[in-house]
């Protein structure tokens, strides 16, 4: 087999810049107390999230002790592998901050590749913001926990996290960014959790990507004057959904305002496009908008018509039926983080609401890792010939990944491509491809 490993964007120098990041965390143990280093600590956790696999390290250990060597050393090059107490103690003690890079690191490698212009739109690129919760219980708690006061009386502690992603409406993947998270000390009513979180988060990631043009895409709960403010003022672009009863005032106007109108037939379906132009947000700001509906109008076998309301957006764009189409489009994108992202990290296998690490501050730190880890899946949906291979002939998703993961755990492979090539071998494919 003829093989040419990608320079940037395969596993190990994936996972070499993930330790060009983590090697400079500092560690604040005592030098005589520290049996196992913060860089294998984080590479152990990112294997188990690879893999989705929380009993992954018990195999390794077998392995290494078997072998002297482990899938851990040869794939993510994991040196001494930590017990599970002290991968909570050690993660713990990291700011979540030092792994803000990694994602940074990863973009600028599928930009050299030229990845990352498959996700351009209109010249700039969708940033999708929404929240999701990953942890609740009513029992377990920390410091960070989200705390409410339920109807019958019971408390809930929870953790949030706000999370941006770079998305295209003709993509299936998404590009996640460094999450934030939604902290207790800023409230805890979602909206303005939510809302003090993406205030953080926005001068953050224009920090670390300044030469990328983004047009942001939320939720009705974002589309309020203080929160475009800040768009504006950085002279930004925004797609927010908008809601009745978010935006009475501006529902109320559009029942009357005039506007400008676009569709498009496709079979029995008709999507018509709406558009309002200097609509005012509220009646508590100066600010204008377009303000886009749009329709679908289908009709049935005896000619009868039926409408129904695909969405209702605020925006700063310039919209005309050139580009309305494209507009609306994008808007909708914003489910991507939702559909693409968050069901897929708590349905797919990653667990991600499971309760990996609560006691020490370390839970949102899991949260990360985990979707570095997904970052990395996104690269190989992507970029890896093999892994692409790979999911061809596994039935599911979660097939291939049950089918890699028990690969790991039992066979002891010099790379993660030697253990790809075993996977397409398994499965009655001849690997005779060049990568």
């Amino acid at each position: 087999m003829v093989t040419t490993i990608k320079k940037h964007l395969s596993l190990k120098p994936l996972i070499e810049g993930f330790k060009q990041t983590v090697i400079d965390i500092p560690d604040k143990r005592r030098t005589k107390s520290v049996n196992y280093p913060v860089l294998d600590t984080a590479l152990s956790v990112l294997a188990c999230m690879f893999y989705k696999s929380g009993s992954l390290l018990k195999f390794q250990r077998l392995m290494k002790k078997r072998l002297y060597k482990s899938n851990l050393n040869t794939q993510f090059g994991v040196e001494e592998i930590p017990s599970d107490n002290q991968i909570r103690s050690i993660l713990g003690s990291i700011n979540p901050e030092q792994f803000s890079d990694v994602f940074k690191t990863y973009l600028y490698r599928l930009q050299r590749g030229n990845h990352l212009k498959k996700f351009c739109f209109e010249g700039k690129y969708l940033v999708a913001l929404d929240g999701t919760q990953y942890h609740t219980s009513g029992d377990i708690s920390c410091p960070e926990c989200l705390v409410k006061k339920k109807s019958n009386g019971k408390t809930e502690y929870s953790h949030t996290a706000l999370q941006a992603i770079i998305c295209h409406p003709d993509r299936k993947q998404i590009l996640p960014l460094m999450p934030e998270p939604v902290n207790h000390h800023d409230g805890n009513a979602k909206q303005d959790c939510e809302i003090n979180a993406a205030k953080r988060l926005l001068p953050k990631l224009r920090a670390q990507h300044p030469r990328m043009g983004f047009i942001w895409l939320a939720d009705s709960i974002y589309a309020t004057a203080p929160f475009i403010n800040r768009i504006n003022e950085h002279h930004e672009e925004y797609i927010f959904r908008i809601k009745q009863g978010d935006h009475k005032h501006l529902y109320e106007y559009l029942e009357t305002a005039p506007y400008e109108s676009h569709k498009l037939i496709t079979g029995n379906t008709t999507i018509a496009y709406r558009w309002y132009k200097d609509v005012p947000l509220n009646k508590s700001s100066n600010i204008k908008v377009t303000a886009i509906k749009a329709y679908a109008i289908t009709q049935d076998k005896e000619g009868k018509q039926s409408s129904t309301i695909v969405g209702v957006w605020a925006t700063n764009l310039m919209v005309n039926k050139n580009n309305i189409i494209k507009i609306t489009k994008a808007a909708r994108a914003r489910w991507k983080v939702e559909n693409q992202c968050f069901n897929a990290l708590k349905n797919s296998g990653y667990e991600l609401t499971h309760n990996w690490g609560h006691v020490q501050g370390e839970s949102f730190n899991f949260y990360v890792l985990t979707m570095v880890a997904f970052y990395i899946h996104q690269i190989f949906e992507l970029t890896d010939r093999l892994f692409q291979l790979c999911r061809k002939v596994c039935v599911t998703y979660n097939d291939l990944w049950e089918e890699l993961g028990a690969l790991f755990r039992l066979v002891l492979f010099e790379s993660w491509e030697h253990m790809l090539v075993k996977c397409l071998e398994d499965n009655g494919v001849d690997p005779q491809v060049i990568i």
